[in-house]
């Protein structure tokens, strides 16, 4: 491909990338079977679960990549550039992984490497999903299913023992199921929406992203059981103020006192909280944030139009996980504390509009 040609590819969001580019990310995939044959026999199950996540990334790569390879069905198709880049995030993950299994094979406690391990940045294709790389993930899950399908059948027999992996699973299935679904529409011939193009991508997504943990899960089931965990450091949280400020977004807090709104929000605040019944999912909530923020996996990039006009966070380093709920890369969050004593609510969607001003009991 010319300059010029690539120069008007990249314009028209139509660039490819041709297959003999991607040669090099296949071999590199094939020496996780090396590693498998060498660690066959550790008896370290955070071994296991690093050389389980090289392996589901190498399947992974491989299914997206299928008929960018030639002897396959679509023997030198030149794949959309948003696939290869997907599926190179996914190989350059390898090394650090192989390396990981090794050390910890070799000396427990050796490798450095945080567990369990996440499926990385996902790449957006910036306007409609290509139908190609759809079914690429479609391809992709399917791959995935059948590299754990044996393993979980066994994991069943022990319930209790793998519980985070199963329940993680009945989520990961279903919304491949739900993304199948609309793929299969697409590739019925039938006229979407670009909104279903993304829903579509949104449900593999998360599905593949599950698929990950639960991978190591089923090699290290305390890997997943340590999530609910992690903020048992926190003995109280900023519910336990008499603060009306207390979970206002700061940006909020920014906005009302320039708009000169501050008497009138901090009345509406204290009646609020007066009314307001804090449940221990809340709780779980603001701790689980507050730690997630800390370690830099989310930021807060808004606030709810609704008092007391909570924190919007965005998950940049995912997914994550928060009262119970997987949230992939790339979404935004929030809890909405009700009306009026009305319960509380989880809030989670791929964007949310910016309202166009804060909501007030006498609104």
């Amino acid at each position: 491909m010319g300059l010029f040609d690539r120069i008007r590819a990249a314009v028209n969001g139509d660039r490819t990338c041709p297959p003999e580019h991607l040669e090099s990310y296949k071999r590199l995939a094939n020496e996780v079977y090396g590693v498998e044959v060498e660690l066959a026999d550790t008896k370290s199950p955070r071994s296991r679960a690093y050389l389980q996540a090289a392996k589901c990334f190498q399947v992974m790569g491989e299914a997206l990549l299928r008929d960018a390879f030639p002897g396959s069905s679509g023997a030198d198709t030149a794949v959309p550039m948003v696939t290869h880049e997907q599926a190179e995030v996914w190989y350059e993950q390898i090394p650090d992984l192989l390396i990981a299994a090794r050390q910890e094979a070799a000396f427990a406690g050796s490798a450095k490497l945080p567990l369990p391990h996440r499926i990385g940045r996902r790449i957006e294709a910036g306007r409609a999903c290509p139908t190609s790389h759809l079914a690429g993930m479609r391809r992709a899950a399917d791959a995935i299913e059948t590299l754990l399908e044996d393993d979980l059948r066994h994991a069943r027999l022990e319930g209790e023992t793998y519980k985070q992996p199963i329940l993680l699973y009945e989520e990961a299935r279903t919304r491949r199921q739900m993304g199948d679904a609309i793929v299969g529409t697409i590739m019925d011939g039938q006229h979407v929406p670009v909104v279903s193009h993304e829903e579509a991508e949104d449900h593999y997504w998360q599905a593949l992203s599950n698929y990950v943990l639960i991978a190591q899960g089923l090699a290290d089931p305390t890997l997943l059981d340590q999530r609910p965990a992690v903020h048992t450091q926190y003995q109280r949280t900023k519910l336990d103020s008499n603060d009306p400020w207390r979970v206002t977004s700061k940006i909020a807090i920014q906005e009302i006192r320039e708009a000169g709104e501050w008497w009138q929000a901090e009345r509406d605040l204290r009646e609020h909280w007066d009314l307001h019944r804090i449940t221990p999912e809340e709780r779980e909530y603001e701790a689980t944030v507050e730690y997630l923020v800390s370690v830099g996996n989310i930021v807060e990039e808004g606030y709810w139009f609704c008092c007391p006009f909570s924190s919007v966070y965005r998950v940049v380093r995912g997914p994550v996980y928060i009262i119970g709920r997987t949230i992939s890369q790339g979404y935004v969050f929030t809890w909405d504390y009700g009306d009026d004593g009305a319960p509380g609510r989880f809030i989670c969607e791929s964007s949310f509009e910016r309202a166009n001003g804060r909501e007030y009991c006498d609104d």
